[in-house]
């Protein structure tokens, strides 16, 4: 990292009408928008806020938390500064929060009627803010809280990646420390792992409307929960996925820490140079690799864990992430009939074909090259002749090079 850092921002005072407004853009950025924008699309999400990109944990305050801040602005007692981050990619300079987005999740929530103030402490004895929303207050007090200034420091897009990782650790220091993906998400914004947020929140809700539906089949096959949800454990396993979807087995990298960290550097990257136009490709590939994993949870209740072919252990691990990157392979180099009798029996031949399958391999499950070296080099996989999937035959030569030169 180059010194002395060249950390260039501004100091607005933003109103709360304004900042709700902001948010709004930035709301409906994540839920509408999945390609290239038109000059007029880009002017209707202009200074956009991101509320909650990835990096930041899934948002849990008690409702005299915010009744308290809501009280502070009420009260004309001054909120700690809101830092905000510009990111790259396009024209619109949408901003996501790096500092603060419990302050400014509590205020949009309660302007958009979310909760009623409770617990308040100077102004508990006052019946005109007892228990109400903001819809429920005076016109007055409505003008007055929409037009209070929150505080803000925002920071230019930064030169380097490094850069907004070291202060996002600096601002962070108090909080309990980010796992690694949890930082690489920090690090690495794009489009596309903001998809991959939104695809577990979204069909969570879904799921919780419809026990049977769709949503709820994938939500149960990515053992998608709250905590593993807050973690970001789900967030890192389809990242792994969906590098092997789009790019094939990495051979290089060591384990599925580093592939879902060089995914999102990789979208990152792309995004940043406005060329994330791929996105809605990525869409659809994993949308027909999931259909791909609903046709085998109709045959295994849990397709990602080791029922998939060692048959239901007393201590299932639901999700187990080597046997996500063979079935990620599997789809990468097959065609796959979903139709066909024999697709469970002869996923189940490929996964004993690799490391998954020989109860002598003690090394690291999520090691590419080592399941591709069971897979082509020991086991000769891409010369048999299955019945439900066909080789499309898209072996790179410089796949095969490494191969013949590493031993297992």
């Amino acid at each position: 990292m180059e010194l002395p850092l060249k950390v260039e921002y501004t100091r607005p005072l933003i109103s709360v009408q304004d900042m709700v407004n902001f948010i709004d853009k930035g709301e409906r950025y994540l839920k509408e928008v999945s390609g290239e924008l038109s000059d007029e699309e880009q002017m209707e999400f202009l200074h956009g806020i991101i509320l909650s990109p990835d990096y930041q944990r899934e948002y849990r305050s008690k409702a005299k938390e915010e009744s308290s801040i809501i009280e502070s602005i009420i009260l004309g007692i001054p909120i700690p500064e809101i830092f905000l981050v510009r990111t790259g990619g396009n024209d619109i300079q949408l901003r996501h929060v790096m500092d603060g987005q419990h302050r400014l999740t509590a205020i949009y929530r309660f302007v958009k009627d979310k909760f009623a103030l409770t617990e308040l402490e100077l102004l508990k004895d006052n019946e005109e803010f007892k228990n109400k929303k903001f819809s429920q207050l005076r016109k007055e007090m409505k003008i007055k809280i929409l037009g209070s200034h929150l505080s803000i420091l925002e920071f230019e897009k930064f030169s380097s990646d490094d850069m907004e990782i070291e202060l996002f650790k600096r601002y962070n220091r108090n909080t309990k420390p980010l796992e690694k993906h949890e930082m690489s998400m920090a690090t690495y914004y794009s489009n596309t792992s903001l998809y991959i947020t939104n695809f577990l929140n979204i069909n969570m809700e879904k799921a919780e409307k419809d026990k049977e539906g769709l949503a709820a089949k994938l939500i149960k096959i990515y053992n998608v929960t709250n905590d593993r949800k807050n973690k970001q454990k789900n967030h890192q396993e389809i990242c792994i996925i969906l590098s092997i979807l789009n790019y094939g087995p990495n051979v290089m990298y060591k384990d599925g820490v580093e592939i879902a960290e060089k995914y999102l550097e990789e979208r990152a990257n792309v995004y940043k140079l406005g060329k994330e136009d791929d996105l809605q490709f990525i869409k659809n590939l994993f949308n027909k690799f999931n259909m791909f994993m609903v046709a085998l949870s109709e045959k295994v209740e849990y397709p990602f864990s080791t029922a998939l072919f060692k048959g239901e252990e007393k201590r299932l691990t639901k999700f187990h992430t080597g046997i996500s990157m063979v079935l990620a392979t599997i789809f990468y180099y097959f065609e796959v009939d979903l139709n066909n009798d024999n697709l469970l029996s002869d996923i189940q031949e490929v996964i004993n074909n690799s490391p998954l399958g020989d109860d002598t391999y003690n090394a690291s499950s999520t090691n590419l090259r080592n399941l591709m070296s069971y897979l082509y080099k020991k086991n000769k996989i891409f010369e048999r002749t299955f019945s439900a999937i066909k080789y499309r035959g898209n072996l790179s030569q410089d796949i095969i090079d490494v191969l013949c030169k590493n031993d297992i």
